[in-house]
Order: structure tokens, then sequence, then C-alpha cells
């Protein structure tokens, strides 16, 4: 889990946190907007209690009118069905106060506006709120004492909250007949005034503060929702976060299992890069990355290779300077001391002479082969000099007229080696076989080529001839092919060899 899901579940494990850090803020920001609200009501308590006072003075006009019209009140339901009760709160309207049926069982009485008939002797006829006011009961002391003697509008405190409260009286007038009818009848209409009858008082009970002033409602359900939300924040969370991480820890295991694939040796690893973000920025380093670690292996290992071969050529050159060399010098020591100990008419004089001529001819084409054997140090003064460098030990050491001409390059590695060996492989060839007296050693570069001309006076040879030059020039064509040069040899009997070889020139 740790190896293969950390990085996931980490990043999972962020995007739950943020999640519920933002779900948190949120609720905060509502708690906090809720508690800074203002609580004070919008209307103030003169303004309220006038609005009461008119509910109470128009429902008590409403109902004397349908006392007149003979509309039995005992049990009828007061208030406007269908209004939400808002606990606590008065609902300010158009008229005045916004008064609800309230048909709960439970009685709370400074909770919701209220309304209530009350007989002239103290009995609930009409009611919003059956439950703290039942028709048929006295209304008692849940009525204010001054509403009960006097009505008007006024303040109170009931079961610990500030209410405002409003009486009006229901009276209607008994008689109603015109005075130049004769024998007119008489019949009770609604209204105060002269002779009017009071039949009862209709009470009109609201909360202090208003539904307009009382701040942003925190309520139970708006927290609810915020702890359903918090609560669903977790799986949402971790869904989204092991979803929008797959693809991307997939490609961070495939890049970590490549290193350690490299780090094993694995240089041929590459990734594929997908996308344009940091971790295609990786896969494209990595690849870079992988690319020069298996072309230094590559150069390490060839360089192991020429230096496996130079110490192999320096061990011969050594083993045939110490053994073969050495004998050839003893046998032609001992050829010279013979020759001139022989008396002048010695019928082996002849084979003497030979002898020690043939010993010096193998001794040079000895040192000539030494020569060409001897690794010429490339790394220490570059192409031109280890050029130099052997042209100078064929003059000293075999006395062969080497004349240079050498332009200052610097070229691939590879080249400047192959470029030395075909050299060497030439001036070789030329003193060994060719028995030449001036050897011309030309090298130049221009228009993006290399060429090398090693030219000498000495026998020839004919190249129409099934194997001309031996190993020699088939081991100098090869070396000029594998740098995607060529190698030509210009040649006749007696006229000497000219070796030219071209090559496409590349930076080091």
């Amino acid at each position: 889990m740790k190896g293969r899901w950390g990085l996931q579940w980490k990043m999972t494990a962020t995007y739950v946190a943020v999640s519920a850090v933002a779900v948190l803020l949120a609720e905060a920001a509502v708690i906090g907007v809720a508690s800074l609200s203002p609580s004070a009501a919008s209307l103030s308590e003169q303004n309220l209690q006038a609005r009461t006072h008119a509910v109470a003075v128009d429902l008590a006009g409403k109902l004397a009118v349908g006392m007149v019209g003979g509309i039995q009140l005992r049990g009828t339901m007061l208030g406007t069905p269908g209004v939400a009760v808002t606990p606590g709160l008065a609902q300010p309207d158009a008229t005045g106060v916004a008064i609800p049926q309230t048909t709960g069982p439970v009685c709370d009485l400074p909770a919701s506006s209220v309304a209530v008939l009350v007989s002239q002797a103290g009995t609930v006829l009409a009611t919003s709120d059956p439950a703290c006011y039942p028709v048929g009961r006295p209304a008692g002391s849940l009525i204010p004492a001054l509403a009960r003697r006097r009505g008007g509008a006024g303040p109170a405190r009931l079961a610990g909250s500030r209410v405002v409260w409003a009486a009006a009286p229901l009276e209607v007038r008994p008689v109603s007949a015109d005075p130049k009818a004769s024998g007119a009848s008489a019949s009770p209409v609604p209204g105060a005034g002269r002779g009017a009858k009071a039949l009862g008082m209709v009470y009109v009970q609201v909360p202090a503060l208003t539904q307009g002033q009382a701040g942003f409602p925190l309520s139970s359900s708006l927290i609810k929702t915020g702890l359903v939300v918090l609560v669903l924040a977790i799986p949402v969370g971790i869904a989204f976060g092991l979803l929008s991480t797959r693809r991307l820890t997939r490609r961070l295991q495939r890049l970590a299992a490549s290193t350690l694939e490299v780090a094993e040796g694995g240089f041929q690893r590459r990734l594929p890069v997908s996308g344009a973000d940091e971790v295609s920025q990786l896969e494209e380093n990595f690849n870079r990355m992988a690319g020069r670690l298996e072309a230094a292996m590559d150069a390490r290992r060839e360089l192991a290779e020429a230096h496996a071969r130079h110490q192999e050529r320096s061990r011969i050159a050594r083993e045939l300077h110490d053994s073969i060399s050495q004998e050839l010098f003893s046998i032609s020591v001992l050829a010279g001391g013979l020759r001139r100990a022989l008396p002048a008419g010695s019928a082996v004089l002849t084979e003497a002479e030979t002898m020690e001529r043939t010993a010096a001819d193998t001794m040079r084409e000895m040192q000539s082969l030494l020569l060409a054997l001897r690794p010429a140090a490339l790394d220490e003064g570059g192409l031109t000099s280890a050029l130099e460098g052997v042209c100078r030990a064929y003059r000293e050491r075999l006395g062969a007229d080497v004349r240079a001409e050498l332009d200052p390059l610097t070229l691939d590695p590879a080249l400047e080696h192959a470029l030395l060996r075909i050299t060497q492989e030439a001036l070789a060839n030329a003193v060994r076989h060719a028995g030449a007296g001036i050897i011309r050693v030309r090298l130049s570069g221009s228009d993006g080529l290399v060429g090398l001309e090693v030219a000498d006076d000495g026998r020839g040879f004919d190249a129409a001839r099934p194997d001309p030059g031996g190993l020699g020039l088939v081991a100098m064509r090869d070396r000029a092919a594998e740098q995607g040069g060529t190698l030509t040899v210009d040649t006749a009997p007696g006229a000497g060899t000219t070796v030219r070889a071209r090559f496409p020139r590349t930076a080091p």
C-alpha cells in the first residue's frame, strides 16, 4: 500500500480535507451572518401596537356584521388559514399583522400571533388557537387586565416574553328605523355609538418582534443540511481524489520503475511522453538522461576496448623488441663478424654477406612493424601532434625521409583514431615493402571534408593483381568505411604509391 498508493492516498486525503474545510467555512459564514444580523424589531413598538389595534377593530367589525346576519359565532375559527406560523415573530402585512390559524395541540402563548373573541361574561366564543383559548372556556388571566377593563392597546410580558396586545369591543345597535315611515320594523345593525350594545370583545396578541428584522434565520434544518453536506464531502472527496490522481500516480510509478531499471544498467529504457505538464517534462528529461547514459556507456566501452587493444599492441611490441629484435641483432653481429673473419677468397663469404644483409633488412622491417604497433597518444596533443610524432619516429628510428604537411584539425575521436591508424599503416607499407626514399604525409580539411594523403616514391605494385597490398590495405579500407569515408590507392610498378582517404567532417 505504501509503495503503490502512498502518494495517491495523500493527495486524496488532501482533497477530502479541502472539501471539508470549504464546507466548514461556508457553515461558519452562515452562522456568522446569522449571529451578526440585527435582532431588534424593524417596526417600532408603537407602530406594532397601532397595527395590532387596527386588526382588532377590523376583526370586531367583521364579526359584528356576521352576528347581524344571523351567523352563529360560537366555535368560529378566527385567523387566516394557510399562513405559516413563525414562532416568536409577528408578521406585518399590508393591513396590519397576519393572524395564522393554529391547529396544533400544544399551547405556546408567546410563540405566535393569536386572536380571541370573548363574550361579556369572559367566555371564549371564537379563537385562532384552540389549544390556548378553548371555545366555551373562560379566558381567565390569559388576557391582560387592562384589555378586560377598557380595551385599547399596549405592551405586556407573558410567560417571560414581550408581547403587544390590542382589544376592540364588539357592539351592535339594536334598532334601525326610518322616522318618516310609520310602522317600520326595527333590526340590529353593527357599529358603535349612542344606544349600541356591547356583545363582547375581540382580543389580538402578537410577539413584540416582527418578521422583517429578526435577522438571518438560523434554523435547525439549515444546520442539518450543513452536516449532511459535510458528511457527503468525505466519500465524494475520496472518489474524486482517487479518480483524478489515478493516471498521475501510474505515470509516476512507471517513472520510478524505469529509474530503477536504468540504475540497474538498463540504459535502453524509454518512456512514452504524454501531455504537457510537469510529469511529461520529467519523462522527457528521463529519456534524455537515459540516452546520454547509454551513449556514455557505449563510449566508455569503446574506450575500454581501444585501451585493451593498445595494451595488447604494446605488449606485442615489447615482446618483439625484447626477443626477436634482440635475436636479429645478434644474428647481424655474428654475420658481420663472420664476414670480416673470412679470407677474401672464401667460398662462404658471399653467404655471410647475404646473411648480414638479410638480418639488417629484417631488423629494419621489424622496426617499422614496431612503430606501427606503437600506440600514439591522441588524448595528449590531438591528431596533428600524434601524426607529427609518428613521422618523427620514422625519421629518427628508421632514417626515412618523411615530410609532413598537417593542418591543425579538431575532429571526432573515432575519426581521429581512424586517420592515425591509416597513416601508420601507409607509412609502414612504404618503409617495409616499397623501399621509398621520400614519403609525404598531407592532412587537410575544407568544405566539410577531411583528406589524408600518404605518397611515396618507392617501387609501387600492380593494383590489378588478385591480392594487391595484402592485409594492410584491406585494414585501411575497413577503417575508412567504418567512418563513412573512402580510400583509394594510385600505384604502378616502379611509379610509387599514393594512398588517399576522404571523410565527411564531423564535430567532436
